[in-house]
């Protein structure tokens, strides 16, 4: 039989899959908004809060473009992981690990600004919360090497 289900078993397995990878899901679609955020017309980088910003990027667009394309990626590589039979959990430390990459870097441009605003209690979560990601895929590579993951 090929690598996964035919018809409602690749939905049942992406269902299944959804809740305990839920934070993934949630900080892929953050940072696709966060780049549609910085492609709409309005000027964002004028703000204070924007300078380090502003200095490394030039143009919010290009941001906005990165964020919006490794937001799409991964919400891909999260569906092509749930509807596969075996799942693929490098695909999913890989993407965390880009993510952490940029939420830490979107604190370390707040923090370089020198103004203190509500992205304290926002970005620095979101790194953490990727490592814990990236902990959770480590640790469903290790159920699969081991034979103890969940078929």
């Amino acid at each position: 039989m090929a690598d996964g289900y035919m018809g409602p078993g690749i939905w049942i397995r992406i269902q299944h899959r959804f809740g305990p990878r839920m934070m993934e899901w949630f900080m892929a679609g953050h940072m696709m908004l966060f780049g549609c955020i910085l492609l709409l017309p309005t000027v964002t980088f004028n703000q204070p809060a924007w300078v380090a910003f502003r200095q490394l990027f030039h143009s919010e667009d290009l941001l906005g473009w990165i964020m919006f394309f490794i937001g799409v990626l991964r919400i891909v590589g999260l569906i092509i992981n749930g509807a596969k039979k075996k799942v693929t959990p490098q695909i999913r430390q890989i993407s965390a690990g880009v993510g952490c990459v940029i939420w830490s870097g979107i604190s370390y441009g707040f923090v370089s600004s020198d103004v203190v605003s509500t992205w304290l209690a926002i970005y620095p979560l979101f790194a953490v919360g990727e490592l814990v990601n990236i902990h959770r895929a480590a640790h469903d590579e290790g159920e699969i090497r081991n034979g103890t993951a969940a078929r």
